[in-house]
């Protein structure tokens, strides 16, 4: 029994005096570097690996209103050179062209996670001074990372939000904006501040109920003192109107099916309410919703009042609408 135990640790003692001879500790060095190269080819790629830059020129004419499936094929040709794994270069250098409701548009894809596919976007300012003003004190710079500082406009407000259902506050805000600095009659303060409640209550319900309040939404106002012109922005990247659950809720109630109708035979259902939810939680958040926003976008205080969702441009101050070749993913007020 002594001898078998000797005999094992003379064993051991052998086998570890070999583990510290010199091959052996040459071996587990040359181990250890091959491990940190690999390691660290792994993560150097994952760090400094450089994507292809696309250069994307922006339509002269950005207009989302007045140039709409030209500037939503801008923005949806961005998408998918994102989705390849491209960065993009947003270049609006050479427009000619620029109203305020575009600037949000950009925005809100530039801060969408979805949308970025992790890539980095870069981006430009106008050339021509009158859109670079307009541009820069949007407050469009407060959103993004750049070597400049720009002072926005005390006429201007951009403001986005999530993870909130109504913010009663900012709207208050804005309405005291709008009347203090666009002399506005007192008789439209009902019909600013109703219209602002209901776009925050309807983000997104209309894509999914058990994620209310999951939705980010941007609102721009910019007033144009000069021009005597207020323009009002609110969009949300939702999935829009049209594929929305209570959409197609309505469409399968009247023994259709989603992807053979064409949105432009609903347009109407939805205006006058025809199209709403059955849902009780839902109608208690919603209020009048759509119908509502209807009625009051033909007030006198507002000249233009349009909704674009999906491939659908509605003038909400005639129900006049036009169906697009391009989509927005969200819906825009």
């Amino acid at each position: 029994m002594k001898k078998k135990k000797k005999r094992y640790f003379s064993s051991r003692q052998r086998y570890q005096e070999k583990r510290s001879g010199k091959v052996y500790r040459d071996l587990r060095r040359r181990r250890l570097e091959r491990w940190k190269s690999s390691s660290y080819i792994i993560r150097s790629k994952s760090v400094v690996r450089e994507h292809e830059i696309v250069n994307l020129p922006a339509p002269p004419d950005f207009s989302l209103v007045n140039n709409t499936n030209t500037v939503l094929n801008y923005i949806e040709n961005a998408r998918k050179t994102l989705k390849r794994q491209k960065e993009i270069i947003f270049d609006i250098s050479k427009i000619t062209n620029l109203t305020p409701e575009t600037i949000p548009l950009l925005i809100s894809h530039i801060k969408d996670l979805k949308f970025r596919n992790f890539m980095t976007i870069h981006g430009n300012a106008p050339d021509d001074d009158k859109f670079k003003k307009l541009f820069t004190e949007s407050g469009f710079y407060k959103h993004v990372r750049s070597k400049n500082e720009f002072v926005v406009s005390v006429n201007n407000l951009m403001h986005n939000e999530s993870n909130f259902k109504v913010k009663p506050e900012l709207a208050g805000e804005i309405v005291e904006m709008i009347m203090e600095r666009g002399n506005l009659s007192d008789l439209f303060i009902e019909p600013i501040y109703n219209i602002f409640i209901e776009l925050m209550s309807n983000t997104h319900h209309h894509a999914d109920l058990s994620k209310y309040g999951s939705s980010k939404w941007w609102l721009f106002l910019f007033i144009d003192n000069d021009a005597k012109k207020i323009s009002i922005s609110f969009i949300d990247l939702g999935v829009g109107i049209f594929k929305s659950m209570i959409v197609k809720s309505y469409i399968k109630r009247i023994g259709l099916t989603t992807r053979l109708i064409d949105n432009s035979i609903l347009v109407k259902d939805i205006l006058n309410g025809k199209i709403q939810s059955r849902i009780e939680k839902d109608n208690e958040i919603r209020g009048k919703g759509i119908p509502q926003v209807v009625q009051y976008a033909r007030e006198g205080c507002f000249n233009k009042f349009y909704l674009i969702t999906n491939n659908i441009m509605i003038d909400l101050k005639d129900s006049s609408f036009k169906k697009l070749t391009s989509e927005l993913k969200g819906t825009f007020y």
